[in-house]
């Protein structure tokens, strides 16, 4: 209609009312007072019988607009309220089922997996799990001819899309897998809110803050596990760079400098397709001025790991209940002084937030009776209240950090059950690792009183962090030679062992 104004075809516009014509009203004024009249153009909205040739009628047209206005962003929030109470009781309400679901045939607020699809999913998030990197897996599903999500659901649903848009059906993106690894409906679970618009006028989707999110579990079957879930998603947060041959080194991620505590990289060799060694990456990237080395052999930092998980798990298996209590002891002992600490820092902070009440009443009784000015009475309540809130704050995190004390038991057997799994393990894989493993700190090599060089490597396991030396063969010192690694212990530490080969025998 504007090429048609512009060309001099136009002049008159009749609409059923002015919210047929638009509802911005700022819009609306732009086009009626400028646009139109310096085109010649007349308007009739006939339902609030308005004419541009008569100019009493345009004192109604802005107050109309805006009316109209506030009309459209009232039922755009009812309809949003609407469908946030809609996502808070469990439904389901996209215009189709995500890629491993259909929609239930008796309810379309209802998802039922399905099985082919789901199938897809799982080899996806598995191959991720087990170190195959986004390059890689894209060509393998296209070798075995799995339809990437848009060709399936085309296929399935062959009256929904009439373009023939796509015409490599096998072809999958980086992208897809992403959204696919992203996505918690494959916990059973639904969130609503990820994005929203812009603005009222601006339809541009933004990310929303997440919590903003509305959450429901368990409104239909998981395809994965929470524990697949967890490993995948700790893999995506790290930095997965992958080699010539389309895979991810296995400790991407886990690896850290013990005193910048930056990632520490790994060197590959293109010729060998092995991994040589890894490095603090501050140190590769700025020098001796910021860091100092860290290196370590892969094959020994791989020995070393994979030799204390199978230690672990075989005292875990033969003696179950000795090594828990042995966890739980030492548990207890590193938190206890810590806690304590805690309580003793909270104990001040709640005294004094008692004694902050009773100054800034007692500031706002003496302001009140005029003992001192306003300013005076603003000037110091403002710092009062700064203290308060910074104290309150501070109280929340303490009581927090207190309660967590609580969870030594249940984190103790959750590692105790997870570390007897594998007994057995011949060697290491990302999914592995990320399953056990939370980080592996590389300290940097020192000279003992032999003249050897020895370095310290410190394994924290999920649920109990660094297992006591008594119990952790791999918080040791130990030398390399040709990347053949053997632990180097002291006499005290001897000791430590001996002691603890006689308590799990009893």
């Amino acid at each position: 209609m504007l090429s048609d104004i512009d060309a001099g075809k136009v002049n008159l516009i009749v609409v059923k009312d002015l919210s047929r014509f638009g509802r911005e009203y700022a819009q609306m004024g732009l086009y009626v007072e400028h646009y139109f009249e310096e085109n010649n153009i007349r308007l009739i909205a006939v339902g609030e019988n308005i004419d541009t040739l008569n100019g009493t009628d345009n004192i109604l047209m802005p107050i109309t607009n805006v009316i109209n206005s506030l009309y459209a962003r009232d039922c755009s929030r009812k309809t949003k309220a609407a469908h946030r109470a809609i996502a808070q009781s469990g439904k389901f309400i996209g215009s189709h089922a995500p890629f491993g679901y259909m929609k239930d045939p008796n309810d379309r607020h209802h998802l039922l997996v399905d099985p082919e699809a789901a199938e897809v999913v799982r080899q996806v998030f598995q191959m991720f799990a087990d170190g195959i990197g986004y390059v890689r897996m894209t060509k393998i599903l296209r070798d075995r001819n799995i339809l990437n999500p848009q060709a399936y659901f085309n296929q399935n649903n062959p009256d929904y899309y009439k373009s023939d848009y796509w015409r490599k059906p096998f072809d999958w993106h980086a992208t897809s897998i992403r959204v696919i690894l992203k996505n918690r409906v494959y916990l059973g679970e639904l969130v609503f809110g990820k994005t929203k618009n812009k603005g009222f006028y601006n339809k541009k989707r933004i990310p929303s803050p997440e919590d903003e999110w509305i959450v429901v579990k368990n409104t239909h079957e998981a395809i994965i596990s929470q524990k697949l879930w967890d490993t995948v998603q700790k893999l995506m947060e790290s930095k997965r760079q992958e080699n010539s041959s389309g895979e991810i080194q296995m400790f991407a991620g886990l690896v850290k400098c013990a005193d910048c505590g930056s990632a520490l990289s790994v060197s590959y060799s293109a010729k060998t397709k092995k991994y040589k060694s890894v490095t603090c990456w501050v140190y590769k990237n700025y020098g001796k001025e910021r860091c100092t080395s860290h290196s370590i052999g892969w094959k020994t930092l791989g020995t070393l790991v994979l030799e204390d998980i199978r230690r672990q798990a075989e005292t875990a298996t033969n003696h179950k209940q000795r090594y828990k209590e042995l966890l739980i002891n030492a548990s207890t002992a590193k938190q206890k002084q810590e806690t304590d600490k805690q309580k003793r820092t909270l104990k001040k902070a709640e005294k004094r937030l008692v004694q902050l009440d009773k100054i800034l009443q007692k500031l706002y009784e003496d302001s009140a009776l005029e003992r001192i000015s306003e300013e005076r009475y603003q000037s110091m309540s403002e710092g009062y209240e700064a203290e308060r809130a910074a104290l309150e704050a501070q109280k929340l995190t303490l009581s927090t950090e207190i309660s967590k004390a609580d969870k030594t038991y249940e984190n103790t057997e959750n590692f105790a059950a997870l570390i007897s799994h594998y007994t057995d393990i011949k060697e290491l894989d990302s999914r592995l690792l990320n399953e056990l493993i939370d980080k592996i700190v590389v300290h940097e090599k020192v000279t003992t009183i032999h003249g050897e060089k020895s370095q310290r490597v410190d394994i924290h396991y999920k649920f109990v962090g660094i297992i006591p030396v008594e119990l952790n063969l791999a918080q040791m010192l130990f030398k390399s030679q040709e990347e053949v690694s053997y632990y180097l212990l002291t006499d005290e530490q001897l000791m430590q062992v001996k002691k603890l080969e006689q308590a799990v025998s009893m």
